[in-house]
């Protein structure tokens, strides 16, 4: 069985590639559409000088943009560092610091609450949304040795309660672990549903991506939570579950 998170999408894209993997809004993204997005991300950072291992810190609502981001980061073998959209201030300089990024990708809307934050990001590759889109459109292949399970796949950082949040290091074996575990607990089986409102900056919504490349799942996926849609954006998706 493949033991890193990378492998098991190789593995599900080879057996179906034309299986619908996600739908944001109802949009079909299927393991085919994933592979040709995140092989130009990975390649389009490549081509901007981000190396394998490096961090990229990535400050995207939840989106296709961000989904691609995430696995053309992985497919490189660059480290995802998710950013919590609503951090501002001595909060989001910590992070932006800490972490020391080689890239920056980030919400056209929040540039100026990144430059605001006091962190130092000269030399720093920064793309925003609109950069992000002309990146995918350029539809560059990327070719290089996948990462090994080991690898470290993201940094996650806490919420910060007991002092400067702290950057948790995830393998590409443990975020696939993390995404057992939800399936077990989710006791999904192939054909079913997923709900998916939680931000994938967070590992509650991070671990997600995993399901679909273990069970044949298909993840309905929200740009964000809303109280007041919530019931009617489940039935118009015929979810089955509610992570």
């Amino acid at each position: 069985m493949p033991e890193g998170f990378w492998e098991l999408f190789a593995a599900a894209l080879a057996e179906e590639p034309g299986r619908v993997y996600a739908r944001f809004d109802g949009a079909p993204i299927t393991f085919t559409d994933l592979d040709r997005m995140s092989a130009a991300v990975a390649a389009g950072l490549a081509a901007r000088g981000v190396a394998r291992g490096d961090r990229v810190a990535v400050m995207l609502r939840n989106g296709p943009g961000a989904l691609a981001l995430i696995f053309g980061l992985a497919r490189a073998g660059m480290v995802w560092v998710p950013v919590n959209v609503a951090l501002r201030g001595e909060g989001l300089r910590h992070v932006l610091t800490h972490c020391d990024p080689r890239a920056l990708v980030v919400e056209a809307d929040l540039l100026d609450r990144v430059r605001d934050c006091g962190a130092a990001l000269d030399g720093v590759v920064t793309l925003g949304t609109a950069e992000l889109d002309a990146l995918l459109a350029e539809g560059a292949r990327h070719h290089a040795p996948p990462p090994a399970p080991a690898d470290t796949f993201a940094i996650m950082y806490t919420s910060g309660t007991t002092g400067p949040a702290k950057g948790v290091i995830v393998t590409h074996r443990m975020l696939r672990l993390a995404g057992e575990g939800a399936l077990l607990v989710a006791a999904a089986r192939d054909g079913d549903v997923l709900f998916v409102w939680e931000p994938l900056y967070h590992i509650g919504g991070a671990q997600l991506i995993v399901l679909p490349l273990r069970r044949r799942v298909t993840l309905a996926m929200v740009g964000r939570f809303s109280a007041s849609r919530f019931w009617e954006e489940v039935r118009a998706e015929g979810a089955t579950h509610i992570h």
